[in-house]
């Protein structure tokens, strides 16, 4: 093996912005919205009807809806997600195909309301702000 003369040798720093707040980060949470409801609804089974699975389908129904017109970042999206939730169960057996495709697609969820409501706070809380700055 040969040897790298010292004059060769570099130190390479990686900077990452320390200052970065969610305030700045709101298009990505709210992308990552999208992309968690989009994933929930990949996660479930394919080959099994949502009649099937939901006793009520409308809340399915509503959940496509939101996430085909991107409208996941509405307030009644956590709604939705809470009543899609409330069908599932609350254990899974991973054993069995379908109920691990359900685990997934609920942890997914879970995600997708997650930021789903980051996302409103933080509009909410922006314009608060602002209406707090525009009044002095």
């Amino acid at each position: 093996m040969t040897s790298i003369p010292q004059s060769f040798r570099h130190n390479i720093s990686l900077l990452l912005d320390q200052h970065s707040t969610d305030a700045s980060r709101i298009i990505d949470i709210g992308a990552d919205a999208i992309r968690a409801a989009r994933q929930a609804l990949d996660a479930m089974p394919a080959d099994v009807s949502i009649g099937d699975i939901f006793q009520d389908i409308a809340p399915v129904q509503a959940l496509i809806k939101a996430v085909q017109a991107r409208a996941v970042l509405e307030p009644e999206f956590s709604d939705i997600v809470d009543e899609v939730l409330e069908q599932l169960p609350a254990a899974f057996d991973e054993r069995n195909p379908i109920e691990r495709c359900l685990a997934s697609a609920k942890a997914d969820l879970l995600e997708a309301k997650y930021y789903a409501n980051r996302y409103l706070d933080l509009i909410v809380s922006e314009a608060q702000r602002a209406q707090t700055r525009g009044s002095h």
